[in-house]
């Protein structure tokens, strides 16, 4: 019976050996099989054959303190428009001419589609949920339509010019907010600051609710999103699937990050599912409610209340984190460049004179605010890349492609390229006086991404941003502190890794 039972377990150990050596062939037969499929294509040589250049990217990261896409900038000048980077079992083909670009995602978006493997960490957080498969991150195209043009009303123009008021009095809680701090005199970060009146604009226009983020210090709101990003961008740097990254669930594997990380998902979804129920529960009282993107999620029978608060919070996070982003780059070129800011507040008092309200016509009149904020977004794009996969093989740039291998673009390969704009390191917004004339301007610059899932957003954002730089400047000026810098860091979207700290006073005339 004993030997019977030793040769039961040594064949049971045997099997799980043999098992566990049959998956790694597997594993490696199927890199290589990855590998030579787009052997063909240039790049950079692979640092590890089952990382891929994931080393090579990670010393960079060490050495330069710089970003992924930094180091895809400096690969795209080395090998050409057509290039390839290998992350474990993911190839990606990068492109970089406005040609190639129209082909692809103009041209063929229908054979484009989101991978699961990418989007779906933007949507839960270590297993937990967050967007979930909100409009960012919904990788079914036919579902993804649906709520698209569901949602699209409440961004249209007609829709936003309503909400001026809005916009309005939100910026104003904001400088009575930046009027204690000139008061106060200590030094605060530009970024967080932009971060606390946009949450407030996304809530107040969006979703018709006052978070108090400005005016109370240690508001939740800022850092439960902030928590939020830095999951999503460490999920990314970790090369498993959403479905294993559901392993760190189990407090065993957690620390103190993930536990933040994860309490930030959790924070942000009570919230909508509250907000959420709350108009649901006046509709039914019979009051009277606003006709907001709220509103509109909740009137369509289609949606569970899960896939609502996927849209909430979807919307409230990318509404916020890219535009406070955008506003601390513009405002740091601002200050560093004083003959950009005396142009800019001549027009700024040109254009509203003595009136501190920005009507709807006003944002058409404030074209050299526009173009700082263009050249703004050439030199830091914000916003993640077109990352997609390929349903069907296509042939780009005088390369095949094959189905299912991943492609993405920068908008820094453009906004970064002395061919297209002279001098690019320099800030000058005068580039985008007369963009009409520039051949493949839409291929070049595209800030809110390309083809038919550009950003919904893009017209609430432009909005926004003008109304709140126009009368902040007016208001207040600014001195960066010593050390501040214009480099970049990662965190889903760019940011100022600085902080744009600066000291605040009252503008004198």
């Amino acid at each position: 019976m004993a030997v019977e039972l030793l040769w039961l377990i040594s064949y049971t150990i045997a099997a799980i050996f043999v098992s566990c050596f049959g998956c790694i062939l597997f594993f490696l037969a199927y890199l290589y099989y990855v590998h030579r499929r787009v052997a063909h294509i240039p790049g950079p040589p692979r640092s590890s054959f089952i990382l891929g250049n994931i080393p090579e990217i990670s010393k960079y990261q060490t050495l330069t303190s710089k970003t992924l896409p930094e180091y895809l900038v400096e690969k795209r000048f080395e090998y050409g428009p057509v290039f390839v980077i290998f992350y474990v079992h993911r190839a990606v083909v990068y492109l970089g001419d406005p040609n190639d670009l129209r082909h692809v995602y103009i041209n063929n978006n229908k054979i484009l589609c989101k991978s699961d493997f990418i989007w779906h960490k933007i949507g839960f957080i270590y297993g937990e949920r967050g967007g979930g498969f909100g409009l960012v991150t919904n990788t079914d195209q036919t579902l993804w339509r649906k709520r698209r043009t569901l949602m699209n009303p409440a961004f249209h123009r007609k829709c936003l010019k309503d909400f001026m008021s809005n916009f309005n009095n939100v910026c104003d809680r904001f400088l009575a907010h930046m009027e204690t701090v000139s008061d106060c005199g200590k030094p605060i970060s530009m970024v967080q600051e932009f971060a606390k009146v946009t949450l407030e604009a996304i809530s107040q226009v969006s979703f018709n609710i006052n978070t108090n983020a400005i005016e109370l210090p240690d508001s939740p709101f800022p850092d439960a999103v902030r928590n939020y990003l830095q999951g999503v961008q460490d999920n990314i740097n970790i090369p498993l699937n959403s479905t294993l990254l559901a392993l760190f669930q189990f407090k065993l594997f957690q620390n103190e990050n993930i536990k933040r990380q994860i309490s930030a998902a959790q924070f942000l979804r009570k919230f909508a599912n509250d907000c959420i129920t709350a108009r649901m529960k006046d509709i039914a009282d019979g009051k009277v409610v606003p006709d907001d993107l709220l509103n509109i999620l909740i009137k369509d029978d289609s949606l569970s209340l899960v896939d609502k608060i996927d849209e909430f919070i979807t919307i409230f996070i990318a509404g916020q984190e890219t535009t406070a982003n955008t506003l601390s780059f513009a405002l740091y070129e601002i200050i560093c460049n004083p003959c950009i800011e005396k142009k800019l507040l001549n027009e700024v008092n040109e254009v509203l004179g003595e009136c501190d309200y920005v009507e709807f016509n006003d944002l058409a009149k404030l074209k050299y605010l526009g173009q700082v904020f263009d050249e703004s977004l050439r030199k830091f794009p914000v916003v993640s890349s077109p990352s997609r996969s390929l349903m069907k093989g296509l042939t780009v740039g005088g390369y095949y492609i094959p189905e299912g291998v991943g492609i993405d673009s920068l908008q820094l390969f453009f906004g970064m390229n002395p061919e297209i704009w002279k001098d690019p390191e320099v800030f000058n917004p005068d580039r985008f006086a007369n963009v009409e004339n520039m051949p493949n301007f839409t291929m070049t610059h595209f800030p809110f991404s390309l083809g038919p899932r550009n950003c919904i957003g893009q017209t609430f954002a432009k909005f926004e941003s003008k109304v709140i730089m126009a009368k902040l400047l007016r208001k207040f000026q600014f001195r960066l502190l010593p050390g501040q810098t214009d480099r970049m860091e990662e965190r889903l979207t760019m940011t100022p890794r600085d902080g744009v700290m600066c000291e605040v006073a009252k503008r004198k005339y």
